[in-house]
């Protein structure tokens, strides 16, 4: 392989290929954080899927933006799943809990 070659790989965002594809462990990630942010971290999460959106169609292209909204994507992500995960997890054991009794 060429070195030009060789720097567009290192540049491919994680769970892409260089043609703008999802590997399968991107796919599966991208699969569960999609539905877990359109029900539960609704407004940063549906924000991260159209910027994930965005920079995927800009991976075919070489284009230097597509890392950017791919990395703003992840950021969308965090700050819900970081609230939503224990609020996810008092729910339903307070569900559970109420099924029980």
């Amino acid at each position: 392989m060429t070195q030009v070659a060789m720097s567009r790989i290192e540049q491919v965002p994680w769970g892409t290929t260089p043609e703008g594809e999802l590997t399968t462990p991107g796919t599966i990630v991208g699969g569960v954080m999609g539905t877990y942010a359109v029900f539960i971290t609704f407004p940063l999460g549906i924000l991260g899927i159209v910027l994930s959106c965005m920079g995927l169609d800009r991976i075919p292209r070489h284009d230097p933006s597509a890392r950017r909204y791919l990395m703003w994507s992840w950021i969308c992500f965090v700050p819900g799943t970081v609230v939503g995960v224990p609020l996810t997890i008092l729910l339903l054991a307070s569900f559970a809990k109420a099924v029980l009794t």
